[in-house]
């Protein structure tokens, strides 16, 4: 009887240490799936209002470097309407940066919001040419918490304008 219970908890023993070291593994393997996850959701979000405002609302974009990166400015948006994206600093956050959408309607002040979940940092902004038609975005972003890093490339193809 005590041989039975000696044998039984070391056999508990050894399936406890083997099962450990597997679900640790995968308790890793999905805080880095829900990180991309959260770097896909952020970056899907960017191009969707980037696109959105790009491809059928702009019929002018200027494009224009700062120090962060990129400045895509689209103008003739409907009467006297402009948008610019652009990547800039957090206010109060050290070495965080976000990309902001600042909306200008002539007569008003400019709104000014962040496109960006405040747990994603943009590490990179850039926004290029390819036609006059033809826009290829590519942003780097990392999550605050894991610190996982993910480049996204989008060709934008512009409906209505056209980039000066």
């Amino acid at each position: 009887m005590l041989l039975e219970i000696l044998l039984a908890s070391m056999f508990m023993c050894i399936l406890f240490a083997t099962f450990y070291q597997f679900f640790l593994q995968i308790v890793g393997s999905l805080s880095r799936i829900y990180a991309d996850i959260e770097l896909h959701r952020a970056a899907q979000v960017v191009i969707s209002n980037v696109e959105s405002e790009l491809a059928y609302n702009a019929r002018e974009i200027v494009l224009e470097e700062n120090k962060y990166g990129s400045r895509i400015i689209c103008q003739n948006i409907g009467r006297r309407r402009s948008v610019v994206f652009y990547c800039r600093n957090i206010p109060n956050e050290k070495n965080k940066t976000a990309i902001y959408k600042s909306t200008k309607i002539e007569g008003r002040t400019a709104g000014i919001n962040p496109i960006i979940s405040p747990k994603v940092s943009t590490e990179q902004w850039q926004c290029e040419k390819i036609d006059a038609h033809t826009l290829r975005l590519k942003m780097q972003m990392k999550t605050m918490t894991s610190g996982r890093r993910k480049t996204f490339v989008e060709v934008i193809r512009l409906c209505n304008g056209c980039v000066i």
